[in-house]
């Protein structure tokens, strides 16, 4: 679930905006009243996203953005925006704002643009579905003891030149290496394992294309 913070120095905007956001599934973890608070939420919370008003007095949002991009320079920052003088144009298109919605603003838009913006890259979800088997790889060698882990690692790096973390690509080498090494075991007990180490991800399709090609 995307987390979001809000500053807007309109109490019932940030309201309704909030209750409008989490009715599309984004959870509103913040919420500011002006750019400051905007700078510390986002310092505190971390959040997805941060929705900011151009226009809040004394700490304006441009302000918000600013000590934001010093923060991150990746952070996913939303500009709401109604009569922008030409000092805050100009200093957003200096700090490079994730998006610009103006005022009056379209809800279908500002789903889909923070859909959009906070959607994982493919090369980061690959990223995180290899980090998730190798670990479930690690725990289900690990219940055999120390020794069959190594023995597995070692035996993947000599005869594949490739590691456990390599397996996610390359699961016939994994297959071969624990076929070799643990014969009848393998399919009643190391793939039974595996599989229930597995079932937080198993609803994922490439998951199961990797569990189906370790399969006898």
């Amino acid at each position: 679930m995307i987390k979001a913070v809000i500053a807007d120095d309109d109490k019932e905007t940030v309201q309704l905006f909030s209750e409008l956001l989490e009715s599309h599934g984004i959870k509103v973890i913040g919420k500011g009243f002006n750019g400051q608070d905007a700078v510390f939420l986002f310092q505190k919370l971390k959040p997805d996203v941060t929705y900011l008003d151009v226009t809040m007095p004394v700490f304006n949002g441009v302000y918000a953005l600013e000590k934001i991009r010093e923060l991150d320079l990746d952070a996913v920052v939303i500009m709401m925006a109604d009569n922008i003088t030409m000092n805050n144009e100009m200093a957003m298109n200096r700090l490079k704002p994730s998006a610009v919605i103006h005022e009056p603003v379209d809800v279908n838009e500002i789903i889909k643009k923070t859909n959009e913006l906070c959607a994982p890259t493919t090369d980061s979800e690959q990223h995180m579905k290899k980090t998730m088997v190798t670990l479930a790889l690690k725990n289900t060698l690990l219940q055999l003891g120390i020794q069959e882990l190594d023995k597995v690692v070692d035996l993947l790096h000599k005869d594949y030149n490739c590691t456990l973390e390599d397996c996610y690509e390359y699961p016939q080498y994994l297959k071969h290496v624990l076929q070799d090494l643990f014969g009848n075991a393998y399919q009643d007990y190391i793939l039974s394992s595996l599989t229930e180490n597995m079932k937080d991800i198993m609803a994922q399709q490439s998951i199961k294309d990797f569990l189906q090609e370790l399969s006898p």
